[in-house]
């Protein structure tokens, strides 16, 4: 059922697109719609986690500041050093955290000369053991005075803080970092406060931190140095939340570890569409069910109802809804009931326009061979240069009488598809050799110049239809020379290559009357002619175009044309054609025999074609024998010994295929006889038809008296059974100066063919003369198939003097 297939699949193609479509307008939607706004929280995710580390890192690091003010209240009182130290390891034995040392460095030389440098400096261990260090009182060290913590805030105000850069503390070994404030004593500048902080713990929350959530982190002090970096990678298009923060001026930097935000946006899309697309896909799933079992279902079910009725019965669905459906059904069976009728008639027309074709086929070449065959045999009688004159002109009408006839059958047979190609190896040079002969003739006695132009190397071979290829060039040349007054005509061949296939480029160029543009696209159809003048002025059927546009066809190529009006037309074909390698070039010479003697039996219901057979077979040495239809055919062969029938298919009371069966059936010798069918019916049907009533070959009507010696030659061997061919009838009278003139001919017109014949015929007469000089020479220029030399041509000529 192709319909209703072809429906169902249809429609899931169309679910599949629609699904596809769905698909790709969410993912568009996410990315568009849903993903940027997914983004920019990813960022502000990523933002608070930088500032919720760098608040921490500042909470922990300001926090001791109100240490270091306490250290500073204490350096101000002013008290006795011993006092203040006290004070100092009791603050220090309080405190946690951060905060692991620091103290009160006075301004050297404040209290004694010879001990310039007196620090107040308490460290906390880790045991909790508050220790005062005194390394810092040697004045061999430089004393602290000169230590950037100091300087930096000498006589700076109350209550101004300065933080150090990072450093590694040498005894522990941790990362520290130092805060200094100055004191005054009755508002003299009299030292530096410092507390020195740990960043252990704040390191260890940083990694802990950035593990926890992925993050890469990297913190800088004021300085640009690194404080801390953990995990903290750069890629392109990654996003880096960066901040400054406390008063000591460190900066932070925070990115995914792992991932791009990019990325974890992405993903973050994917998983909402994997979600909602099932549900989606389920919805279209529950649509597409319920429209398939409320319209596609129906619509098939009449679809192989119409396929079932294809062959003329209705539709017989039992369809209760009163809607198009049903409209449909109605009106597809009234159309029925009226395309059967219809087609009754149709058929019955195809039929009349088969018989029609056949029977004028028949009964127009029936009279055709009277005339033609008439024309032929006066043609070799005395005549006087004007009845030779006018009996020419009588058998060119009717041989272009012949030509229309076949342009209408052959058109009838490509209409019905009954036309078939032939495929066999030729030579595109014969080809070459025929149009050259036919056309430089024509076109000289009009006046015109002719010339064949090829690109095809000379040796080229073709398998294909020869005689339909030679169709095509003739009836496009055909038209050139009629349509064309003055200037010339070309003809160009080449060859094409497309989709690895081999294709022969013929273009047909003329100078003539030309085409109007409005009138192309019309002369490729049947019976149509550029304009209705044509026919009155050149005559034709308007069938020669159209039978050229379908052969190309046939032969997988097409035909173009390119006109104008008053200046000529130009006619492009291209043909699929097979190359070949070359093949022996098979050299038919046409051969007479000598048929005194044999009996033929000509078997015509036609007196005319009955006179124009037996003047033929008469005149060729046969003892002719008349017969009017196939039932006295078989009672002639039973009586008398033929050596050839000529055997008429349509006759009255039995017709030529019945008779030749009849024929082959009997059991005396005369069976065996040699039977040529002799028909005016061209298709291919009845020819078959004959040759399997057993006739050994066709002689067409009219009748072509080469066509006839070269069937009679080929058949010789069966002609001769009952009277065996003496080797003397075998050759013609052998006239060596009329064959030196027509190998002079060839040669100057450059007609290799023609010149490889007449070779040919010489060298058959004298090859079974071994004393011959001549035979001798001839061997090689037959071999050869080339044209001879003006040298080979003057010893031919002496030597075939005397012949």
């Amino acid at each position: 059922m192709t319909q209703s297939s072809s429906l169902k699949r249809q429609s899931k193609f169309a679910l599949a697109v629609y699904l596809a479509f769905v698909i790709a307008v969410v993912g568009t939607v996410s990315y568009f719609v849903v993903e940027p706004p997914i983004r920019d929280q990813l960022i502000r995710n990523l933002d608070s986690r930088s500032q919720i580390i760098s608040s921490e890192i500042q909470s922990s690091l300001e926090s001791p500041l109100g240490i270091l003010q306490s250290i500073v209240s204490v350096g101000n009182t002013g008290k006795n050093p011993q006092l203040q130290a006290e004070m100092l390891q009791s603050l220090f034995r309080v405190i946690d955290g951060v905060a692991v040392s620091g103290g009160l460095w006075p301004k050297p030389d404040a209290t004694d000369a010879n001990q310039p440098y007196k620090s107040q400096f308490f460290n906390r261990a880790k045991d909790g053991k508050i220790d005062r260090i005194y390394s810092w009182d040697n004045p061999a060290t430089g004393g602290y005075d000169g230590e950037s913590w100091y300087t930096e805030v000498v006589d700076k105000p109350i209550g101004t803080v300065v933080w150090s850069s990072v450093y590694i503390d040498p005894f522990t070994h941790v990362q520290m970092i130092t805060a200094s404030s100055p004191y005054y004593v009755d508002n003299q500048f009299a030292g530096v406060a410092t507390v020195d902080l740990s960043l252990e713990s704040l390191v260890d929350y940083v990694k802990r931190h950035a593990q926890q959530h992925e993050l890469g982190v990297l913190i800088r002090d004021g300085n640009g140095d690194v404080v801390i970096e953990h995990n903290y990678k750069i890629v392109e298009g990654i996003y880096i939340s960066e901040q400054k923060f406390g008063d000591f001026g460190w900066t932070i930097d925070v990115v995914n570890a792992n991932r791009l935000v990019s990325d974890q946006a992405y993903d973050i899309v994917t998983k909402v569409e994997m979600g909602i697309i099932p549900i989606m896909l389920l919805c279209v799933l529950i649509g597409y069910v319920v429209i398939n079992r409320s319209l596609i279902d129906p619509i098939a079910h009449i679809a192989r109802e119409v396929d079932d009725s294809k062959h003329g019965g209705l539709i017989n669905l039992n369809y209760r809804n009163d809607d198009e459906i049903k409209h449909l059904i109605d009106v597809f069976n009234q159309k029925t009931v009226f395309l059967e009728q219809e087609k009754k008639k149709a058929l019955a027309s195809t039929r009349a326009k088969s018989a029609f074709l056949a029977t004028i086929s028949h009964e127009v070449r029936t009279p055709m061979n009277g005339v033609l065959g008439t024309a032929q045999i006066l043609l070799k009688t005395d005549l006087t240069p004007e009845q030779r004159k006018h009996l020419k002109t009588l058998y060119d009408s009717g041989d272009h009488m012949m030509m229309l006839l076949n342009e209408i059958l052959d058109f009838s047979k490509i209409e019905q598809g009954h036309l078939e190609l032939e495929r066999a190896p030729f030579p595109l040079e014969s080809i070459l050799g025929s149009i050259n002969s036919v056309y430089y003739t024509l076109c000289a006695e009009k006046g015109l110049k002719f010339a064949i132009e090829s690109d095809i190397s000379k040796l080229r071979w073709y398998i294909s239809d020869k005689a339909r290829l030679r169709q095509i060039l003739f009836n496009l040349l055909n038209n050139a020379v009629k349509f064309t007054s003055h200037g010339a005509i070309t003809v160009s061949f080449a060859e094409v290559e497309m989709e690895g296939r081999n294709y022969l480029n013929i273009k047909v160029t003329d100078s003539g009357v030309g085409i109007d543009s409005s009138a192309l696209d019309k002369i490729f159809k049947p019976f149509v002619q550029a304009e209705s003048s044509t026919t009155r002025r050149f005559g034709g059927t308007g069938l020669g175009l159209a039978i050229v546009k379908q052969i190309s066809e046939l032969m997988n190529g097409d035909i173009s044309v390119q006109s104008k009006l008053g200046e000529g037309t130009t006619f492009d074909v291209l043909l699929e054609m097979e190359i070949c390698p070359p093949a022996q070039t098979e050299v038919r010479e046409h051969k007479k025999l000598d048929y005194t003697g044999l009996k033929v039996l000509i078997v015509e219901d036609n007196r005319t074609n009955t006179i124009i057979i037996k003047s033929f077979m008469a005149g060729k040495g046969f003892e002719c024998h008349c017969v009017g239809d196939g039932e006295q055919a078989v009672e002639a062969v039973q009586n008398s010994q033929f050596d050839l029938i000529m055997m008429d298919n349509h006759m009255p009371r039995k017709d030529g295929i019945t008779a030749t069966q009849e024929i082959r059936a009997l059991s005396c010798a005369g069976a065996d006889t040699l039977i040529f069918g002799c028909t005016a019916d061209l298709f291919k049907e009845t020819q078959e038809r004959m040759m399997a009533a057993g006739v050994d070959g066709i002689v067409s009507k009219p009748i072509d008296e080469k066509e006839l010696d070269d069937l009679l030659y080929r058949h010789s061997d069966k002609l001769y059974q009952f009277k065996p061919l003496h080797g003397s009838q075998t050759r013609v009278p052998f006239n060596a100066e009329e064959q030196l003139v027509s190998l002079y001919i060839a040669v100057e017109d450059r007609k290799p063919d023609d010149a490889h014949q007449i070779l040919s015929k010489m060298f058959s007469h004298f090859e079974h003369n071994e004393e011959s000089d001549a035979g001798a020479l001839l061997a090689p220029l037959v071999k050869q198939k080339q044209l001879p030399s003006q040298q080979e041509l003057d010893v031919l000529t002496v030597l075939l003097k005397d012949a």
